[in-house]
């Protein structure tokens, strides 16, 4: 489905048998190792990558101890597949993720063979405060720790490494906020997304009204690229002044550009959103008006057409009343994708009822043109396609439920014409 602001891994056995020796032997009085004065913290940045939920790429915490031969990843990233009944809790919201420790080498295979970025930004911690916050990550690893319920904007692998960093520094970490922009949580998530493809128009249209919230500096934060450059700017407070909290980023592995001619083929042109709907317009426009013209509907091309808005409208209606999916709630695409669409596709197939039902056609040509209106006062921000969908939509209620009624009037008015005439004689 969706996710947003935070890559995600699935649990490997690797990562499994680490944490599990990681819990069990490294500390065997239930404390956390100590670190020695060399031990140094880091936040890793990866780069977004081709799948759907690497598109915001991801960020974890490096703890490095050459004395002690430390190179661990925390990952507050990961869930497992093997979760009962994951999928349906992953759509309504109700996914647990976990936090899993990994060895340094194992994390950059896994971005090497994925072919991203990744960036590491060595910390300002003082010797206690590294202490501290490995403390910390261990406590979180504990077994009763480790899971906690995943929230694409407020509790993500970038918010919760936010939160281990500012805890570790009591109060002593200070943001550079005088460059902050107004932004709000569609416009963060609109500099992730790819732009014209499938799954990026997917994700915007199942956004609702709270994703057009404006962000503070720090909810920002959700976006690792954001977690990442906002540390690079900040400061912390020590007795002799402030200190940047980040050293220079460094790039540990930079990733083969990737090959984008494909989109000039076949396969390119049907993976984009804004061609197919593009064509999907002007030939609904056509048939509409050889219909028109020859005076007689094509039932099987309304039938694909409300159904395929009707499913539309299920999918957002489950995601914005049902799901807990913070980003989809109060979603406005619901005024043109009608889940009843659905149902009224079935009953078109029956041939008594269609005459019944052109009560349900102008009702919804007036919903459409008073959408198409008003949505730029509206307070949510609309995907562009949403425009060609409507009219597309609205050539088939509209013509129906009207403009069919029109050669009906002409005949009506030639007929009277007739009769009059006949009369007169």
């Amino acid at each position: 489905m969706f996710t947003f602001g935070c890559e995600f891994d699935k649990v490997s056995m690797k990562q499994t048998l680490l944490t599990f020796i990681l819990f069990c032997f490294l500390s065997p009085k239930g404390e956390a190792a100590e670190l020695s004065q060399q031990a140094e913290i880091s936040l890793l940045t990866c780069s977004a990558g081709t799948e759907i939920y690497s598109y915001f790429g991801h960020s974890a915490i490096r703890v490095k101890d050459p004395a002690t031969h430390i190179d661990l990843v925390y990952n507050y990233g990961v869930f497992s597949f093997e979760t009962p009944h994951f999928v349906w809790r992953f759509c309504k919201g109700e996914t647990d993720y976990m936090l899993a420790a990994q060895s340094m080498r194992s994390f950059m295979q896994e971005y090497y063979e994925e072919q991203r970025d990744v960036y590491e930004q060595v910390l300002n911690f003082t010797p206690q405060e590294c202490q501290s916050l490995n403390d910390a990550l261990i406590e979180n690893i504990k077994p009763e720790n480790r899971y906690y319920r995943y929230k694409h904007f407020s509790d993500n692998c970038a918010t919760r490494i936010r939160d281990q960093f500012e805890k570790a520094l009591r109060g002593k970490l200070k943001y550079n906020t005088k460059n902050d922009e107004s932004l709000t949580y569609r416009q963060l998530l609109d500099q992730c997304l790819p732009g014209n493809s499938w799954s990026g128009f997917g994700i915007k249209l199942a956004l609702g009204i709270p994703c057009d919230r404006k962000t503070t500096f720090s909810e920002k934060m959700f976006i690792p690229a954001y977690l990442e450059r906002d540390m690079a700017d900040a400061v912390v407070v020590r007795d002799e002044g402030e200190v940047l909290f980040s050293k220079p980023v460094t790039i540990l592995y930079k990733a083969t550009p990737r090959d984008l001619t494909g989109f000039g083929n076949l396969s390119g042109l049907m993976s984009s959103p804004g061609m197919i709907v593009g064509l999907l317009f002007f030939l609904t426009l056509g048939i509409s008006i050889l219909e028109f013209k020859r005076m007689k509907r094509m039932i099987w091309f309304d039938f694909l057409v409300f159904i395929s808005f009707g499913i539309a409208g299920l999918i957002l209606g489950f995601l914005c009343f049902i799901s807990l999916l913070e980003a989809t709630g109060w979603n406005l695409n619901l005024l043109w994708a009608l889940p009843t669409h659905f149902i009224f596709a079935f009953l078109l197939l029956v041939k008594p009822l269609r005459e019944k039902l052109s009560w349900y056609l102008k009702y919804t040509t007036i919903i459409l043109c008073l959408f198409l209106i008003s949505m730029v006062f509206l307070p949510q921000t609309f995907h562009w396609l949403v425009v060609p969908l409507c009219l597309i939509l609205l050539l088939r209620t509209g013509g129906i439920a009207f403009f069919y009624q029109i050669p009906l009037l002409f005949r009506r008015v030639r007929k009277s014409g007739i009769i009059l005439k006949q009369s007169e004689k």
